[in-house]
């Protein structure tokens, strides 16, 4: 399976001019995915075009991209094996990394409201998690660039990651073979 770059991704979206980056459109995929999108139907990609793009299909080679980064997403979810990496700007300054992460953040909680559109009851740590992402999706963009800073963001960034897995073991769609495989194991 083919792995997207923040580069690439941000690129291929700027191409298509949709006013948005490589991070929020990973963040509303993963979203989806943990707010309960149904992985085999192909129904995220209504969902996700809605939020992206206002309904409008994006142009084939994009389309092919987002693909690749929904299965990517999906499977490093479904092995449950803290594979999940979030796809934020590393190659820039502290101050891109916090943006990113924010943007990340802002349109992962969307994806995740889209995603658990069943209204699926979320428990009080998942609530609480949730808070803490809407907090975090404001994150000031205007921060020292200095090892502190960048050990914060890391934290925070971790901190996003396995709220994200906690998401989508709560509410994730688990495809059938997952499960069989688990109990052949």
């Amino acid at each position: 399976m083919t792995k997207i770059t923040w580069q690439q991704l941000n690129s291929s979206l700027n191409m298509a001019e949709l006013g948005a980056g490589a991070s929020e459109a990973h963040g509303i995929v993963c979203g989806l995915i943990c707010g309960g999108v149904n992985l085999e139907d192909g129904s995220w990609y209504g969902a996700f075009n809605d939020l992206m793009n206002d309904g409008i299909a994006q142009p084939i080679d994009l389309k092919k991209q987002l693909q690749a980064l929904f299965d990517t997403s999906a499977n490093e979810f479904v092995a449950g094996e803290y594979q999940v990496k979030l796809l934020l700007n590393e190659d820039g300054s502290i101050g891109d990394l916090a943006q990113s992460l924010a943007q990340w953040t802002g349109s992962f909680m969307a994806g995740f409201a889209i995603g658990n559109e069943s209204g699926k009851k979320l428990n009080k740590e998942i609530k609480e998690a949730l808070n803490d992402l809407s907090q975090i999706s404001q994150l000031d963009s205007d921060i020292e660039d200095n090892e502190e800073s960048a050990k914060l963001l890391e934290d925070i960034s971790e901190y996003v990651r396995m709220t994200a897995m906690m998401c989508y073991s709560e509410l994730g769609f688990k495809p059938k073979t997952s499960q069989d495989d688990k109990k052949i194991h």
